[in-house]
């Protein structure tokens, strides 16, 4: 506010000035009262009236549209701003519903993978159960042992391979929230390296190349089934240990591929 008192102030001493000049030098009035002339004198006086209102009118318009242009700059920016907020909360409530839609559907999974889990054990033991009876009421022809052995063998495989794709749906939901349960480090998963369990090609995996397989081989880690029983605390420690790139196990889903290539190398 000072600062156009200040302009203010300026701007009437240079007026005065200017019509002292404009008065005496230009139109070439005395400054003796017993020699002004009142028609002259009112002349020159209303001359320089309006050469102030028009400097004042300019003056005015050039404030105005440089004001204008502010303005408006001002009022793009709000409405890119505007803009900007409104496609960040749509991509945000679409992230929340992609979100709920994969908790459905990971806790369907789970229920159905729990249930057949558990028809499979009942399976199992009534075999088991009717096994032992058999043997205990009458001696088994060989052929029918080896038949109901195979049976419950099959079964045990199935149970097994239904454990792994529990083990797969959890290591996803612990991915997804923080887990508080201590995990098994990365020396309980290469513990079995010593294993007769054949060595898989592990390139087959989308994010592991014949450098990183050499790397995981090098610390004991040769089958699919190794990869799918990794935990957080196990990829950490494997992370710090073989210098991978943070993240990039979850990232190129690793513990997936491989319990899919686990179940599949099984069937066959």
């Amino acid at each position: 506010m000072r600062f156009i008192y200040i302009l203010v102030g300026i701007f009437l001493v240079w007026c005065l000035g200017a019509s002292f000049w404009y008065l005496f030098w230009v139109k070439g009035l005395s400054p003796q009262p017993e020699n002004i002339n009142p028609h002259e004198s009112a002349l020159a006086i209303a001359e320089i009236l309006i050469m102030i209102l028009v400097s004042v009118f300019i003056g005015f318009a050039l404030f105005w549209a440089l004001n204008l242009q502010t303005v408006s700059k001002k009022d793009e920016a709000v409405q890119q701003l505007l803009i900007e907020r409104a496609a960040l909360q749509t991509s945000e409530q679409l992230l929340q519903e992609q979100s709920q839609k994969s908790e459905l559907t990971l806790s369907r999974a789970r229920e159905t993978f729990r249930e057949d889990f558990l028809e499979v054990s009942r399976e199992n033991e009534r075999l088991k159960t009717e096994l032992e009876e058999a043997q205990r009421a009458t001696p088994m022809h060989g052929n029918e042992l080896e038949i109901l052995k195979k049976e419950i063998e099959q079964l045990e495989e199935v149970r097994q391979k239904i454990e792994i794709e529990l083990s797969g749906l959890k290591t996803d939901a612990q991915e997804r929230k923080p887990s508080t349960v201590p995990q098994p480090i990365i020396s309980n998963i290469v513990s079995d390296k010593n294993s007769t369990e054949s060595k898989d090609d592990l390139k087959v995996i989308n994010g592991i190349g014949p450098g990183i397989e050499k790397k995981l081989n090098k610390h004991g880690i040769f089958t699919y089934r190794q990869i799918s029983e990794f935990t957080n605390e196990s990829i950490i420690a494997l992370t710090d240990v073989v210098k991978f790139f943070p993240g990039r196990i979850q990232r190129d889903r690793w513990v997936e591929q491989a319990a899919k290539l686990y179940l599949d190398k099984i069937r066959k």
